[in-house]
């Protein structure tokens, strides 16, 4: 079996975790990032390749223009039709609802209602899926197959000293440490989160750790935003953090804040909860599920946030415990060799 990954954005473990069985099981793993690589690669043996599709970010995310947003559509589409018709199968993995920030969302919604239609098998992660993405696209029951968001057990570096790593960042034994990871976009909530941080009124004091890559225009709202809030303490390193760099950051925090808008599979948390650290998440009816968890609290709302920074536990073992066990449930092992099942389904479907 070939598999085929469009885009393969190998920074990102989650799709090493999801390949891993196909590649355990001896497939060849070709790896495309655009579309001409996409079109040669499925040219190459397509009765034994299943293309395994992920985001769209390189068809319409990728110009400004819209005249050649809708060009690079059509030669997706010509793509997927050619190659299907030469033997070839598709598996879709539906991410997010629609994509965080596109600048173009008609023809995302276009787009996605093609893959929908294209795919021979649709992946979802979570079993809420189809019922979130009908307002914009349908997505047929025979063909969709769950597949949850894997921990990062394995995948990632092993967890570091908390107190190194709290004293390497100057934080009091009391002092309770807000981590927000990855890109700074505005979906995150960075800024309702500096709002918020800077409202709460807390015994030993809150320090906010935001550690990701901003444009210079996310930067310098970020660093207006701390400007306005005087009595706020933030530890900011906006720039790339590399996988060795996660354990550091989780290590120094006592939670995780997703104040994401429109989030739906929630890798951040699962990564959280992987080195043991507890998360606050958005009280949405499809986090209810993991919301009950103890290592998680749900939030609603500027009020809610805030009042969930201000109840913060600091150094709180039993639900660093509760997370680590949580992680070990289901790890990218499990999800690689189940999403394998899937791709093999495809080929004979």
């Amino acid at each position: 079996m070939r598999v085929v990954v469009f885009p393969a954005y190998r920074e990102n473990p989650f799709l090493g975790m999801l390949l891993s069985g196909a590649k355990r099981d001896g497939a060849e793993i070709v790896d495309t990032r655009t579309l001409d690589e996409l079109a040669a690669a499925l040219a190459v043996r397509p009765e034994s390749t299943v293309l395994s599709v992920h985001w769209t970010n390189p068809v319409a995310q990728s110009t400004r223009n819209p005249a050649i947003a809708v060009r690079n559509a059509l030669q997706f589409r010509r793509i997927l039709r050619s190659a299907k018709a030469a033997g070839a199968h598709v598996v879709w993995t539906v991410h997010n609802v629609l994509p965080h920030g596109a600048r173009f969302p008609r023809i995302e919604r276009w787009l996605h209602r093609l893959l929908a239609a294209q795919a021979d098998r649709i992946h979802v992660m979570h079993p809420d899926t189809a019922a979130l993405t009908a307002p914009h696209y349908r997505l047929p029951d025979d063909r969709v197959r769950l597949v949850p968001h894997p921990s990062y057990v394995g995948a990632v570096g092993p967890r570091a000293d908390r107190e190194v790593e709290r004293a390497r960042l100057g934080l009091g034994a009391r002092e309770a440490a807000v981590l927000l990871l990855g890109q700074m976009r505005p979906y995150k909530g960075v800024l309702e989160l500096i709002d918020a941080a800077g409202a709460a009124h807390r015994p030993g004091g809150l320090t906010l750790l935001l550690a990701g890559n901003a444009t210079p225009d996310e930067a310098a709202a970020i660093e207006a935003a701390i400007a306005a809030r005087p009595g706020l303490r933030a530890v900011c390193q906006l720039r790339y953090i590399d996988d060795a760099e996660l354990p550091r950051w989780f290590a120094a925090a006592d939670v995780v804040a997703l104040p994401y808008r429109r989030i739906l599979n929630s890798g951040s948390a699962l990564l959280a909860a992987t080195f043991g650290t507890p998360v606050l998440l958005p009280d949405e009816p499809h986090l209810a599920d993991l919301g009950a968890h103890d290592w998680v609290t749900l939030f609603s709302g500027a009020d809610g946030l805030r009042a969930a920074l201000e109840a913060v536990r600091v150094d709180d073992a039993a639900a660093r415990a509760s997370a680590i066990a949580f992680a070990s449930t289901w790890t990218g092992e499990d999800a690689g060799d189940a999403y394998r099942e899937l791709l093999h389904e495809a080929l004979v479907s």
